[in-house]
């Protein structure tokens, strides 16, 4: 014998031993009964008993199992598990609702087994029950959570498709307001030119009025112009496909387009080598780089010599895509609220419409990015836009 056999066991307590078969039967946490081939009930275990609330007297010898059943588990026990049982001798977990004594309903999972006699006829069933009162609780209120999460669901459902809906007719409205009005406030800018080259005014403060009347006149033709840019851009995007951009390529091809703006030399950095494609709509990123790299030109500290680095790199969650300059900055703690709001502006004294960065916001969050914005006032604005690979 090895060690571990040898070694002593411990002691037991007598007491173990005498344990009462017919007890353990009565006493079992689960519910026994047993009954002839049609269901009359011969034996039933006191835990059972206890659950129904019954006598033994009122249901041995004077009731089927059947009759503790509700109507439809007794249907389904007489034409499904009954046949079961005698074709293949047992069924497993089969949930039932008992009727008490008081008439309350118990949930359970029945099982059973079918024995035969010596010449093959059957004898007696067999059944145990498990109480799944909590189980049951716990069912119905796992249903009820589903219930509720695909109301909301579908609820939310209707509302994106309202959303999009309305966003559809905002986008129409806007398009059609400002196609109508672009044209009588041109007429008006022409007309206004020609009166202010045709007549005189000898009032003083007449040359103060003319020029704020063509300040306002030029800010209401750069409202509508961005009101159609923005929806021409939208519906362009939802027809373009995807594809892969070579960022040096476009950015070069943007610093080209903005040399009518530079009133003096602008220094670009770019540095693509970690990433040196981008996987997205050609007019998308375009109109992305366009607006920050404009802004960077535009609104340039007019005490030093503009810089502006555009770089990519790989991260965690796709791309990074990065544009910073040493420009005016933006006071972010008195202005980062209304950052991307529509026709929102900050620095009054350069021209400019307040469309570029809700653009910008607008087309990184269709791309499913996201924006970071760092800047300080007189030192410059980083934008930094994290998109999917």
């Amino acid at each position: 014998m090895s060690p571990a056999e040898e070694e002593e066991l411990p002691a037991l307590d007598l007491r173990l031993t005498e344990e009462n078969v017919e007890d353990l039967y009565e006493q079992a946490p689960c519910g026994y009964c047993s009954c002839l081939p049609d269901g009359t009930l011969v034996k039933i275990n006191q835990t059972l008993l206890s659950w129904l609330g019954y006598a033994r007297e009122e249901l041995v010898a004077r009731h089927c199992l059947q009759d503790l059943l509700t109507v439809g588990a007794r249907l389904h026990y007489e034409s499904f598990c009954a046949p079961l049982l005698l074709m293949q001798g047992q069924v497993r977990e089969i949930s039932y609702q008992l009727r008490r004594a008081d008439g309350s309903l118990l949930p359970v999972l029945l099982s059973a087994t079918l024995l035969r006699d010596t010449e093959g006829q059957p004898l007696v069933i067999r059944a145990t029950l498990f109480d799944i009162t909590e189980r049951r609780k716990y069912e119905q209120e796992l249903l009820r959570a589903r219930a509720e999460a695909e109301s909301q669901r579908m609820q939310l459902t209707v509302k994106n498709e309202q959303l999009t809906r309305i966003n559809g007719e905002l986008d129409n409205f806007v398009y059609t307001a400002s196609h109508d009005l672009k044209q009588p406030a041109s007429n008006m800018q022409g007309l206004f030119d020609e009166l202010k080259r045709t007549a005189s005014f000898h009032d003083p403060e007449a040359a103060h009025m003319l020029t704020m009347f063509d300040d306002a006149l030029r800010q209401i033709l750069g409202t509508i112009e961005g009101m159609t840019e923005v929806v021409q851009l939208q519906r362009q995007l939802d027809q373009v496909p995807r594809e892969n951009i070579d960022l040096q390529e476009i950015t070069e091809e943007i610093m080209r387009n903005l040399q009518p703006l530079q009133t003096g030399t602008v220094d670009f950095t770019l540095d693509f080598e970690a990433a040196p494609r981008l996987q997205m709509s050609r007019p998308a990123l375009h109109s992305l780089l366009y607006n920050l790299l404009s802004n960077a030109v535009k609104y340039a500290h007019p005490e030093r010599r503009p810089h502006v680095w555009v770089s990519s790199g790989r991260v965690a969650e796709g791309l990074m895509l990065s544009v910073r300059d040493n420009g005016l900055g933006i006071d972010l703690q008195r202005h980062g609220q209304e950052l991307f709001q529509l026709f929102r502006r900050f620095h009054t004294q350069v021209p400019g419409s307040g469309v570029g960065l809700y653009l910008v916001n607008r087309l990184v969050r269709q791309a499913h990015g996201r924006l970071e914005v760092d800047s300080a006032v007189n030192e410059g604005t980083t934008f930094r836009i994290f998109l999917p690979a």
